[in-house]
């Protein structure tokens, strides 16, 4: 059985990738999403063991950062790119007064938003909303006052299905924390709908009555929800679950239409309609298919809105084109052109022009078009002419039959009905002669999903490669326009050290790919054997540190190449032949025959850690570890005996350290909160300080993992951080799911740990959890005026102890804290030169 279950479809690799040493596997017919398998990757670390999700997690973790970032800061942190491709996008809303104001919400990136409708270099900007947001699923703007924009979090396409293995929630995208509304054009926003303690959850439309913009319905996994107070309070009207998409009548707002669909279930799935504003519902039928396992996108006629068009989708395949011209009465099928073909419960949408009820444009994979309402349908764009190579951010990302694949939704411009914008999982794309030609609009729109792991020059800072979601592996090269190489689903990268000429790519399922020319051309070097297993989606591989030469690969078993790839040996024989793939690998800094890697629980459902030595024990299962997902390993560079493990799940320590070589294991995530987490990385110049990268951030310590402070604090909110790693120049990278490539310095290298201590800082706080009196030891380097302040979660001071001046040398102050509520709070140190803070908890 193959890890995360067998996939949905696969993604042929492209005519860029040539044969090399081994065979390729045969192409297939192009599946140009792995996007079940991508989410059953994210959601089985985040869920095993226990196939929960912790929503609250995030809220906790999220408010302690704002805390923690106004107590101390962080570097300036810079955005890589790519700025020439956009990632997966989920929806679009077009402002009602200025047209060239776009507002987009990316399915791991958060909110964005245009000015110039997308035109140029630089034409998005991420709205930050201080709230742990990733996917964004419907947005809607009041058309009476533009100011006011509800986004409704959450990307989810299937009922929740509670299971302790690979089963759990297999395409559940990102968490929803219900919906958010701004009243100042996107300056604050605050919690509409409060889902922070769900599950889950997600929000999948919005609309409002046009005839009253006060009265506001979501579409939700809990089902149709409608607010009469602009979103104040809400109510729920149509209890079903999984709503997907809700069409109003324009004129007669009594009627009311809601689609409910979900993968693997189609007891909740049909089209349902309300007469009577909302006090009951009846599922339609006369002619639309009595069940199906995916979803239905509606689209109403504005002049004749008793005109109704419906594409229905079904999990493997596409139930057609229907049309009603009796306001849903009866249907007849109009076409059964299988557009979004076998992922109708992913991405497939309708829009009828508003004057000619006959036209319609239709996409999924691709985008169609007919003028005999689908009787006939043409195809108008083709996912497979994008353009290889490097495009300009804001230039053309193919000739003009070209639009990404996988099209979640289209929307018509109501000032210009032939102009149309469509949400696709690379991005916007826009057409402006209703549907026949198509531009791309991403100039900026870094939303890209990168998996692990980035590749970097060992010598070259403006070099490195990485791989994402159904955007292929592109190469930077000191410019934000990357430079695109391979095809699918790109996954795992490397460079090898001291040759930059050698670089490593791969696609889905561990399929490899080498260039010896720097990128012009790439052969591909997975090896029978591998191609025979099942390994993880993002199948992982590593250079050994002391060998450039030596490298691991990770599938059922554990493979080793001492030739750059040219050929393989199967480390590890039938050890693993149990089911359970590899997810991460370790390689021995001084050592290539010896590493560490982590399984999967796919079969045994148990997650579970091992050290293989080539020359000496073989393979060793280590204990002491929580069971849940080890998503990455570290070895301290010069004392080989010290290993870091990071992992994903809730409710457990997710760093671990060993300090004999993996015999032993105690926590070691002090200040770290309880969120997945991804990335482990140990300076390799002063390995006292660590850095670690999880769901929301990046953090460092610089006691050798003892103790844990937030890095990311002026970074983007809400970096899902997947892979962290070291660059040239002393450049942190960090290569996030849902915003792409970030870098920013790292922390200054001190010749003695002592060091670190002399400047302006605290020492300690004690005790943490204190009850009644918390002590505060700190050094000033010179006389100062000191103040002390208690602030709480939202950044208010509480108490100040104003100390006047204090002499150079170390200093205890006792701070009473009696009279606080339980909970967490900063302790901040002000002086003329700055200021500084830590974390502490009322117990």
């Amino acid at each position: 059985m193959r890890i995360f279950l067998t996939p949905l479809f696969a993604l042929a690799l492209l005519s860029a990738c040539q044969n090399g040493n081994h065979s390729q596997p045969e192409a297939k017919a192009h599946r140009p999403s792995e996007a079940g398998a991508a989410f059953r990757h994210w959601a089985m670390a985040r869920t095993f063991p226990d196939g929960r999700f912790y929503t609250e997690k995030y809220e906790q973790a999220m408010a302690q950062m704002r805390l923690e970032g106004q107590l101390r800061g962080g570097p300036v942190w810079e955005a890589l790119g790519p700025k020439n491709v956009g990632g997966r996008t989920l929806c679009i809303a077009v402002h009602p007064q200025d047209t060239n104001i776009l507002w987009a919400g990316s399915a791991s990136g958060g909110i964005w938003r245009t000015a110039t409708a997308g035109r140029g270099a630089e034409a998005w900007q991420r709205i930050e909303t201080g709230f742990p947001v990733l996917g964004v699923s419907a947005l809607a703007i009041d058309p009476s006052n533009p100011n006011v924009v509800y986004a409704g979090t959450g990307e989810v396409y299937n009922l929740e299905n509670s299971a302790p293995n690979v089963a759990v929630r297999t395409t559940r995208g990102t968490y929803g924390i219900g919906i958010l509304k701004t009243t100042d054009g996107g300056a604050t926003w605050e919690k509409s709908l409060d889902w922070s303690y769900g599950d889950l959850r997600g929000v999948q439309d919005i609309k409002l009555n046009p005839l009253r913009p006060a009265t506001v319905y979501a579409a939700t996994t809990e089902g149709l929800l409608r607010s009469y107070d602009a979103g104040k309070t809400w109510q729920t009207v149509h209890a079903l679950s999984m709503a997907v998409d809700i069409e109003l009548h324009p004129t007669d707002t009594n009627q009311i239409f809601v689609t409910h669909g979900s993968l693997d279930d189609d007891v909740v799935s049909g089209i349902y309609r309300s007469t009577n504003g909302g006090k009951n519902f009846n599922v339609l039928s006369g002619g639309l298919p009595e069940g199906y396992s995916g979803k239905t996108l509606l689209s109403i006629c504005k002049t004749q809105p008793s005109v109704l068009y419906a594409s229905v989708g079904n999990a493997f395949n596409q139930a057609g084109m229907f049309k009603s011209t009796n306001s849903g009465n009866s249907w007849t099928q109009t076409s059964s052109q299988d557009v979004c073909t076998y992922q109708g419960w992913y991405s497939h949408d309708v829009s009828v022009h508003p004057d000619k009820p006959t036209e319609i444009v239709w996409v999924g994979i691709d985008a169609w078009r007919s003028v005999n309402s689908g009787t006939t349908t043409t195809r108008q764009s083709f996912w497979n002419k994008w353009y290889f190579g490097q495009v300009p951010a804001g230039g053309k990302e193919g000739p003009p039959d070209y639009a990404h694949a996988d099209m979640h939704r289209v929307y018509r411009v109501e000032q210009d009905p032939n102009k149309l914008y469509y949400a696709t999982d690379g991005g916007i794309f826009v057409s402006y002669d209703g549907g026949k030609t198509f531009a791309g609009r991403n100039g900026g729109y870094q939303t890209q999903q990168f998996y692990a792991n980035l590749g970097n020059s060992s010598t070259n800072p403006l070099l490195c490669i990485g791989g994402m979601q159904d955007n292929s592996t592109a190469i930077y090269t000191g410019s934000p326009s990357w430079t695109r190489v391979l095809g699918g689903d790109g996954q795992c990268a490397a460079i090898q050290p001291g040759n930059d000429k050698v670089l490593f790519g791969s696609s889905q399922y561990l399929s490899m790919y080498r260039s010896d020319d720097g990128g012009q051309s790439f052969n591909y070097i997975s090896s029978p054997e591998m191609n025979d297993q099942n390994p993880v989606f993002n199948g992982p591989f590593e250079i050994a540190p002391s060998d450039p030469k030596a490298m691991y690969a990770g599938a059922e078993s554990l493979f080793f190449s001492g030739n750059s790839g040219n050929s393989w040996d199967d480390f590890t024989g039938s050890v693993l032949t149990d089911g359970d793939a590899i997810l991460t690998i370790a390689v021995h800094p001084k050592n290539p025959y010896v590493s560490y890697f982590s399984t999967a629980p796919t079969v045994t459902n148990e997650a579970r850690l091992f050290k293989f030595d080539y020359w000496g024990n073989g393979l060793t299962p280590l204990t002491g570890l929580p069971n849940r997902l080890c998503m990455d390993i570290a070895i301290h560079p010069t004392d080989t005996n010290t290993i870091f493990a990071a992992f994903a799940g809730f409710n457990t320590a997710h760093v671990w350290r060993s300090t004999d070589g993996g015999t032993t294991w105690s926590p070691s995530d002090a200040g770290l909160p309880d969120v997945p987490t991804n990335s482990l990385l140990i300076d390799p110049d002063q390995p006292s300080q660590m850095y670690v990268g999880n769901d929301l951030g990046v953090w460092h310590s610089t006691d050798g993992g003892a103790s844990w402070l937030l890095y990311s604090a002026t970074g983007p909110q809400a970096m899902l951080a997947m892979h962290l790693s070291a660059a040239p120049g002393r450049k942190l990278r960090v290569a996030t799911y849902g915003l792409g490539v970030w870098q920013t310095d790292m922390a200054p290298i001190s010749s003695t740990t002592a060091e670190l201590s002399v400047a302006l800082d605290f020492q300690s706080i004690s005790p943490n959890p204190a009850r009644d009196v918390l002590r505060a030891a700190f050094v000033l380097s010179k006389k100062e005026n000191v103040t002390l302040e208690v602030l709480d979660l939202t950044g208010k001071s509480v108490q100040t102890l104003r100390l006047g001046s204090m002499p150079a040398g170390r200093h205890e102050q006792p701070v009473q804290v009696a009279d606080l509520p339980a909970g967490t709070y900063g302790l901040l140190l002000r002086t003329a030169r700055g200021k500084v803070g830590k974390l502490w908890v009322k117990g």
